[in-house]
């Protein structure tokens, strides 16, 4: 049975494709923010490690141009480029590197230096097509879209199974995250928002943030969001990207891995039980 989330994935990412049965389709989690510098990459690659090593088939993407951040992080280089003109694809599969805890990661997906650092109208439709089709070999699709806002990152963000939005304690961080949900679509189905503050000092603190954009939602945007979890700023964490290794795994036991593994557990069942 095709479900509201895979016709609205159908529609955001190619009209006459056909769309992809929910007892075959990955989950999409799109993680997100409204102002660069907040860690959406290292909630991302750490998200995805947390739910592979939970021995769930994860797919691990980065969307923004002539970044490897997310390659970076998870110690690799990488070796391929992915073209889209007209005379030249690739298969996205035969682009996939192997990262930490076996899942599988799509680093820069256009890493052409000869195309431009703005995503062209066939990046944005090409991609699209290629993720539904890999659809059916993964539990979850985990798309790092950053701050971006692109035809493409928005469309991968209105057909989230959910999104995950991170900011900071900072106030511009707090605005430009509700400034960028409105962004998404509206009237045409209640997104799954949920909410993650990043390198936070006290619970208060992590709180008062989630409440403010949960406001703001259900009173100017008619929809609610929902809080996932907060993060502790702690030296492990950039001690553990310097050697790039996730920090769910280089230091399973510190508040903020075991942080990090409750958020991605939450994710996965709340994408099966509200979807």
């Amino acid at each position: 049975m095709i479900d509201q989330a895979t016709e609205l994935r159908k529609l955001s990412f190619n009209r006459t494709y056909h769309a992809i049965e929910r007892d075959r389709a990955a989950q999409l989690l799109v993680i997100s923010g409204g102002k660069g510098g907040v860690g959406t990459t290292t909630i991302a690659v750490n998200l995805a490690v947390a739910l592979a090593a939970d021995q769930h088939k994860v797919l691990l993407i980065e969307t923004a141009p002539h970044r490897t951040d997310i390659a970076t992080l998870c110690g690799l280089t990488e070796r391929h480029e992915f073209y889209t003109n007209s005379t030249y694809q690739k298969d996205l599969s035969g682009l996939l590197q192997p990262g930490p805890a076996g899942l599988m990661i799509l680093p820069a997906t256009w890493a052409n230096s000869n195309q431009l650092s703005t995503p062209t109208t066939s990046q944005n439709y090409r991609l699209p097509q290629h993720l539904v089709k890999l659809q059916s070999d993964y539990d979850l699709v985990i798309v790092d879209v950053g701050n971006q806002v692109t035809s493409l990152s928005n469309r991968l963000r209105a057909a989230a199974d959910e999104l995950v939005m991170v900011t900071t304690c900072d106030p511009i961080s707090v605005m430009d995250s509700f400034t960028l949900l409105k962004t998404k679509p509206r009237g045409i189905y209640r997104p799954h928002v949920r909410t993650v503050v990043n390198c936070v000092n006290s619970p208060q603190q992590a709180t008062n943030v989630h409440q403010r954009i949960s406001h703001a939602c259900r009173r100017f945007l008619g929809f609610n969001s929902k809080p996932l979890g907060s993060i502790s700023e702690e030296p492990l964490i950039q001690t553990a990207a310097f050697q790039a290794i996730p920090f769910v795994t280089h230091e399973p036991e510190t508040q903020a891995a075991k942080t990090l593994t409750a958020m991605a557990q939450q994710l996965h069942h709340g994408c099966y039980r509200e979807h």
